[in-house]
């Protein structure tokens, strides 16, 4: 095989990379927006579960019981909105910065496919310094 066509074969292997990088980061950005709006909502919704406030005229058992029951429905919901959304906002933002540095050693990797590249076009003269940069390529993809 030329160092042409693989240098072809690398940066296409670089492009869809940085392209499969780059949608998930899209995909996580989305659902992180997702996300953060239901914490909103839920926020809004922790607050509405204790209204209205039971007056004098509720009391008894069944008010007891409801008032109970609302309570506990208040804590699942702060314990849901306030721990786990924010959990897995949390985590989706770990991921999306483990993508970006994958993507930048790929942009990193495809700068150095350029530098390849231009060293084809000047010809037999660099051709060591060109087998040694395809080399460190393909060392770094796992070639």
């Amino acid at each position: 095989m030329s160092h042409k066509s693989t240098l072809d074969n690398i940066q296409s292997a670089i492009s869809q990379n940085l392209t499969d990088i780059e949608n998930k980061i899209d995909k996580l950005m989305d659902a992180k927006k997702e996300i953060q709006t239901e914490h909103a909502d839920g926020i809004v919704e922790i607050r509405q579960i204790l209204n209205p406030h039971l007056d004098q005229h509720w009391t008894g058992k069944f008010a007891t019981d409801f008032d109970k029951e609302r309570d506990e429905a208040h804590t699942s919901m702060h314990d849901i909105v306030n721990e786990k959304y924010l959990d897995y906002i949390a985590t989706i933002e770990r991921e999306i910065l483990q993508l970006k540095s994958n993507k930048a050693f790929y942009e990193g990797l495809g700068i150095t496919a350029g530098v390849a590249d231009s060293l084809i076009k000047q010809g037999e003269k660099v051709a060591d310094e060109l087998n040694d940069t395809i080399n460190s390529i393909k060392k770094k993809l796992g070639w």
